[in-house]
């Protein structure tokens, strides 16, 4: 069933018509994605579906009982409260109901006295208990006491620990920290049609793939929009993509978009083919007739050819297919070879007051190196390139760069722009080019037309990311530092990239989550993980592959070693005997009691429903005040339970 529907959508940006016939629906608990250029209208059909923009022309349609909800690229969080405080605004009509049963409780409770000129007597006590049931019914029916529990499992699956959520508050957190609260929010509040601009942008690996997991359990719609590849084919099941203001829909996830496409190409360029060939026979044959007629001076011939003009008038002509649109052309190329040895990273460690980044960590590159450090938000991966590049110093061992080594370093957020540039003079302050040749190289990389007067400060992300990559590619570099260049960057331009930098002759060092972007480029990994960095020799998907084989090794040994008890000495065997004992004993006790335990709760709670006790308010606040026992012990029994296995 169809909870969205937009049909024959047309929106227009003064002269510029952005979409044109556009239609998309939506059905309950589907999953579909939104792709196309930058520019190409998606952001603009979000704000559209939510009342942020209007139309020309076509309708829009969301059925009457839907909550929608929408996530900004950029949420605008001001306030001092806290992430904890933030994320804790969802279950306001929550706290209502506990704050108003508190009240009804006490009301209750004092039924009996005489308080003021509003005395509660014995004849309106029922009515109290029937509001008191009924409030307690809809409260069990929620989240309950359960929503502190979620708001601190959703926030660590954006990547912030206990700390962070009740000490950080929204005016200290940087534009990437916010668009993981948004995030977390819209996912607190479950709304039925969850529309999701870039959601992974601004996460790290582990946080991502935690994502992907949410989504796929999620009991809602979800309308997305991702230049994520390796996201898109984990939780898509639809692509809608955008083609010239128009949909076309593909019926299944990223990797079948690709093929499905080219498919479709080739059929749309025979019938192209096919249908010209048609229109070059037509055409010879009205030519001979002509010739035909007046040499012969038959109007029978003249006849003949003015009614298969006619007929080659009325075909629809087909218009030669496309398989990409326009796309950047990024030539990357290293004039001056240097060394082969382009970078030693010896013994080097970074602390920020008391929190110690990275330990002793020690890396090198060699000529025609694609390597990549990878690991979660706040591991100090950045920190490693801003080491290498001199922007801040470490606290201990040396960064060694080869012999004519020369590096570009490309940030995630460029400070390096003049704001008030036009795209020209900022291309010039990089590389002694003329205007023409200036305008020929923007053009290369989509800035045509009146876009090279533009200011810089009137750039998109992507158009900015276009521009810095365009700088890099200008000036003579032998060694790319890359910190997240795919943010901002569409699909298209992100495998121009991608093609670009496997061809590229000299060496590069990226950090970045995007893992099918990874899996492109890189030839070996660095992970930053508990201050320390490991090697992996191979793309992301062996990476993955490769951690897996160590966690099941690491299992393996353990068997092993417990099976080795006997090498140990006589006390020893016996105490490690005795604590198993005594663990797999207290499993079984705790794995009885919690099944006793989930039989009584559920036995509360048909008791707190019962029409036989509805009116009872002393046996209801009994069935309360036990359930509530009975839950914490459940609960603290599952703690026991997690630590011993």
């Amino acid at each position: 069933m169809a909870i969205l529907n937009i049909n024959n959508l047309k929106k227009e940006y003064g002269i510029e018509t952005v979409l044109k016939d556009f239609s998309l629906n939506v059905n309950q608990g589907e999953s579909v994605a939104l792709i196309g250029p930058n520019g190409s209208g998606k952001t603009t059909i979000f704000r559209i579906i939510t009342d942020q923009e209007h139309f020309s022309e076509g309708t829009v349609s969301i059925r009457n009982d839907i909550e929608v909800g929408y996530l900004d690229q950029l949420p605008d969080f001001k306030a001092k409260l806290t992430i904890y405080q933030e994320l804790e605004k969802v279950f306001a009509d929550v706290k209502k109901q506990i704050k108003e049963m508190q009240r009804l409780e006490e009301k209750i409770a004092h039924h009996g006295e005489r308080v003021d000129e509003s005395e509660i007597h014995s004849d309106n006590l029922e009515a109290t208990m029937r509001e008191y049931s009924l409030l307690q019914r809809q409260f069990e029916k929620g989240v309950g006491y359960e929503y502190q529990s979620k708001i601190r499992q959703v926030a660590a699956g954006m990547g912030f620990d206990e700390e962070e959520i009740h000490e950080k508050t929204l005016d200290q957190l940087s534009g990437g920290e916010k668009t993981r609260v948004g995030l977390a929010k819209l996912l607190l509040i479950e709304p039925d049609l969850l529309l999701l601009d870039e959601p992974t942008n601004h996460l790290d690996l582990k946080s991502v793939e935690w994502l992907e997991n949410y989504l796929n359990s999620y009991q809602g719609s979800l309308l997305i929009i991702s230049h994520d590849r390796y996201f898109l084919d984990n939780t898509i099941e639809r692509i809608v993509e955008i083609k010239n203001g128009k949909n076309e829909d593909y019926s299944g996830n990223y990797s079948y978009y690709q093929k499905e496409r080219k498919r479709r190409y080739e059929q749309r360029l025979r019938e192209y083919k096919n249908q010209q060939k048609k229109i070059k026979e037509l055409e010879d044959a009205i030519e001979q007739l002509y010739i035909w007629g007046r040499s012969r001076d038959s109007e029978k011939m003249f006849k003949r050819a003015k009614a298969m003009e006619k007929r080659l008038e009325r075909i629809d002509r087909l218009e030669k297919p496309r398989l990409k649109g326009k796309k950047m052309k990024l030539d990357l190329d290293a004039d001056i070879r240097g060394g082969d040895d382009v970078l030693f990273v010896e013994n080097l460690s970074k602390s920020f007051e008391d929190l110690t980044l990275f330990a002793e960590i020690n890396f090198e590159l060699h000529r025609r190196d694609k390597a990549a450090i990878i690991g979660d938000n706040g591991t100090g991966k950045s920190t490693i390139l801003r080491i290498i590049m001199g922007e801040i110093t470490a606290d201990q061992g040396k960064v060694k760069i080869g012999t004519n080594i020369y590096p570009a370093y490309y940030r995630q957020e460029f400070e390096g722009f003049k704001p008030e540039d036009d795209l020209i003079t900022a291309l010039q302050r990089e590389t002694a080019v003329t205007n023409s040749k200036a305008r020929d190289m923007l053009a290369s990389f989509l800035f045509t037309g009146e876009d090279v007067f533009k200011k810089v400060h009137q750039l998109s992300g992507g158009e900015k990311s276009r521009l810095r990559l365009l700088q890099l590619m200008s000036g003579n570099y032998n060694f790319l530092i890359l910190d997240e260049p795919t943010n901002h960057l569409d699909l298209a331009s992100r495998e121009v990239l991608e093609d670009a930098l496997k061809d590229y002759p000299g060496t590069v060092l990226i950090v970045s989550h995007d893992r099918y972007f990874l899996d492109k480029v890189i030839d070996y990994i660095y992970e930053l993980d508990n201050q320390e960095l490991n090697k992996y020799f191979g793309d992301y998907s062996y990476y993955k592959e490769k951690k897996k084989n160590e966690i099941s090794k690491q299992l393996d040994k353990e068997k092993k070693e417990e099976k080795n008890e006997g090498k140990l000495d006589y006390e020893a065997q016996k105490e490690a005997r005795s604590r198993e004992m005594k663990r797999q004993k207290r499993l079984e006790e705790i794995e009885s009691d919690i099944e006793k335990l989930e039989k009584k709760l559920n036995y509360l709670e048909n008791e707190m429903t019962a029409e036989k006790n509805i009116d009872n308010f002393e046996v209801l606040q009994q069935l309360k005040e036990e359930y509530e026992s009975k839950n914490n012990k459940l609960e603290k029994l599952y703690q026991e339970w997690e630590t011993l296995i």
